[in-house]
């Protein structure tokens, strides 16, 4: 098969809908497929084929400050038209509900080709409403539209959707029952977290700093990760016990913000402190994930975290705030849970932790054991199976709404 995936946020960024996405596409090329990203283009990324042969298509695109990374795109699908025509794409796969998605959306439904949505961020929460309106009083506000202004549009077009949380599907379904929708989890590639790391240290991290009260975050430094909520946690953690320390790896618009916060808080690097953008792989390799005593997230907007699965992969036990979306990710067996937005009791939860290590030690050796069921190679297989299975229904005659209508323009045309 050919397949096209769309982004709507790409390189030079990060996030885990890139991490996770690009494994599905490595493994999918293993099983003798062809795929393609559509992806906005960047003066600072210009390959042309990535990692294991994915072909990358760059769509004109002008920066936007609603999002970091996230474009304003002048094309509609006419411009992609010539790509379709070209490369005869037997399934496309959207990643998100925005520009670059909508328009291969609309140039599938003219061409009959099978559209698959994987459902990765809950936007409809109103901390990513937030980053466009700037209010979180307006946010609050148009958290019900954007449903029927941003995913009932959206989602009409595409002939099934996936979703990585089975909360997630059914949310889904109580907005648009009749679509028809699945849980797929996330993938990575397991065979790194099998093997024992290298231990090479990582030059961003001071030396010593990692040690038996170390605790850790990877991810993207985005509002709506609630760090401030975590280093605020962890301040008053600290004032109990001053041993312990907070690793935070990553880099996104909150790193400033949080800087000052630490500062505000009269902490410094001794107790708190930010490498910045580590690559992935040195990271894992690394083994620091082995190392920390816990991963701490306080993000109330994760749908399915690749950086927690790579700490439960990793046996690093997780400290999360007790809703759906992360208690589906991570049991009471690999880890603590804390009242949503609640610093003192996150505070609680970090004390509690550092002072228990053998069942720290025991929920990390459960952490562990869920490893096989995010293995990417079988989630590939999975998806695999519904692009056949979408492909079966267009030859049974299948179109989404006004699909025959278009596709019978498109070709008088």
């Amino acid at each position: 098969m050919r397949i096209a995936f769309g982004f709507d946020i790409f390189y030079p960024e990060t996030n885990g809908v890139i991490t996770t996405t690009i494994n599905l596409a490595n493994n999918l090329v293993a099983l003798g497929h062809e795929v393609y990203f559509f992806v906005p283009e960047d003066k600072q990324f210009t390959d042309t084929v990535i990692e294991n042969n994915i072909h990358i298509i760059r769509v004109k695109a002008l920066s936007t400050p609603i999002y970091k990374g996230i474009k304003v795109l002048p094309v509609q699908s006419w411009y992609l038209k010539k790509y379709f025509l070209k490369y005869k794409f037997d399934v496309i796969h959207c990643t998100s509900p925005w520009l670059v998605c909508q328009a291969m959306n609309h140039c599938a439904r003219r061409m009959h080709i099978p559209v698959l949505a994987t459902h990765h961020t809950l936007i409809d929460n109103p901390i990513y409403i937030k980053y466009a309106l700037k209010s979180t009083a307006l946010a609050n506000i148009a958290q019900k539209p954007i449903w029927p202004i941003v995913f009932d549009p959206f989602f009409r077009l595409v002939w099934m959707v996936t979703a990585p949380n089975k909360e997630t599907c059914k949310n889904i379904k109580e907005h648009l029952p009749d679509l028809e929708v699945r849980y797929v989890s996330n993938g990575i590639e397991i065979e790194r977290f099998k093997k024992t790391p290298s231990g090479t240290p990582l030059k961003e991290v001071p030396e010593g700093f990692i040690d038996e009260n170390t605790f850790i975050y990877i991810g993207r430094l985005g509002y709506e990760k609630a760090i401030d909520v975590a280093i605020k946690g962890f301040a008053k953690a600290i004032e109990k016990n001053p041993k312990l320390k907070f690793l935070i790896i990553g880099e996104g618009p909150a790193h400033k913000e949080l800087i000052e916060l630490v500062q505000e808080l009269n902490l410094d690097e001794k107790n708190i402190y930010f490498t910045g953008l580590i690559d992935n792989h040195r990271l894992i390799d690394s083994g620091v994930l082995k190392k920390a005593v816990a991963f701490i997230t306080a993000s109330l907007s994760e749908n399915q975290a690749i950086t927690v699965i790579e700490a439960l992969c990793s046996g690093c036990p997780v400290i999360c705030a007790n809703v759906f979306n992360m208690t589906a990710l991570v049991d009471k067996d690999s880890g603590w849970y804390f009242e949503g937005g609640n610093i003192d009791d996150l505070a609680e939860k970090i004390l509690y932790v550092s002072s228990h290590r053998e069942e720290r030690d025991q929920k990390s050796a459960n952490a562990i054991k869920s490893i096989d069921k995010y293995d990417g190679k079988k989630i590939a297989k999975e998806f695999e199976s519904i692009y056949l299975e979408l492909i079966e229904k267009k030859k049974q005659g299948f179109y989404v709404v006004d699909g025959e209508k278009k596709a019978i323009q498109y070709e008088n045309n």
